[in-house]
């Protein structure tokens, strides 16, 4: 996702006239002043040769052809959240950094065991989602550990560095949208390490229902990952509302059409000020 918008696009292009409700986080392209990483710049152009030059430094970009309208931007804006649907009767919420905070545990694990910490991390991403996806288990990926680090590792360090608290703000609008009638359900990428611990301290206790990559046997940002969970609630996509903390979940769901909250502090908002702007209904 992005945190500002460049065009090269002539001031008679039709597009314009969507760009304009974007005006203060727009400048000219080719940039003169960069007001961002340009990793974070998404150009607006309909020239072939822009959108390669785009590539080359890293920014993204989407032609203004004939279909161009904000549909074509809001997937890709880091600064603007999707509305709730007046339609809506689902509402999704992911679980880690979101309903619970305090849920890193990599950097203890590596710290525990003397691992370099660099080179742990880099083996792990291998297996995040075969974990998460419940086709790998705990005791599966510590053997390798100790294989490949030849640490000898006690029972299972997922469990034991795993210390979630609650997110107060966000329980309070779980519990405010399941008193006036709402849905709420858990949409979460999870371990069952993990799980047990978040089953045991009562977060699952939060929502009318709890899905989870590793029991789906599938995970974020897959479209399946929310086609399923839409299929066993009943709910069409255009009624449903899907909140997470990660770029390109939302970003991904909001490519096939479900509306979502990005909580998270980026592009100037904080999460707790989308949190508080997206629900003031029920707050």
């Amino acid at each position: 996702m992005y945190d500002r918008l460049c065009t090269d696009l002539c001031a008679s292009h039709p597009a314009q006239a969507v760009l304009a409700a974007y005006a203060d986080r727009l400048d000219r392209f080719p940039l003169e002043h960069c007001r961002s990483a340009m990793g974070r710049y998404l150009l607006v152009t309909d020239k072939a040769d822009s959108m390669e030059e785009a590539q080359r430094l890293g920014m993204g970009s989407v032609l203004a052809d004939e279909q161009f309208g904000t549909h074509s931007l809001l997937p890709h804006l880091a600064w603007v959240d999707s509305p709730i649907p007046d339609s809506c009767s689902l509402f999704l919420f992911d679980m880690g950094n979101v309903v619970v905070k305090n849920i890193t545990m990599l950097g203890k694990i590596a710290r525990g065991y003397r691992l370099d910490r660099e080179e742990f991390f880099a083996d792990y991403l291998h297996y995040e989602f075969p974990l998460m996806e419940g086709v790998l288990r705990s005791a599966e990926y510590w053997a390798h550990v100790k294989d490949v680090f030849g640490v000898e590792v006690e029972g299972d360090p997922f469990f034991d560095a795993f210390e979630p608290v609650f997110n107060d703000e966000v329980v309070t609008v779980i519990g405010a949208l399941r008193k006036a009638g709402k849905r709420v359900v858990c949409a979460s990428n999870t371990i069952e390490a993990h799980w047990r611990i978040l089953e045991s301290m009562g977060a699952l206790d939060l929502f009318d229902e709890v899905y989870a990559s590793h029991l789906m046997r599938t995970t974020k940002p897959s479209r399946n990952f929310f086609e399923m969970i839409l299929h066993r609630e009943g709910c069409s996509i255009a009624d449903a509302y899907f909140v997470d903390d990660h770029e390109p979940n939302i970003q991904r769901a909001r490519g096939f059409g479900l509306a979502s909250l990005l909580y998270a502090d980026k592009a100037g908002r904080t999460a707790s000020e989308r949190l508080a702007s997206a629900f003031s209904s029920v707050l």
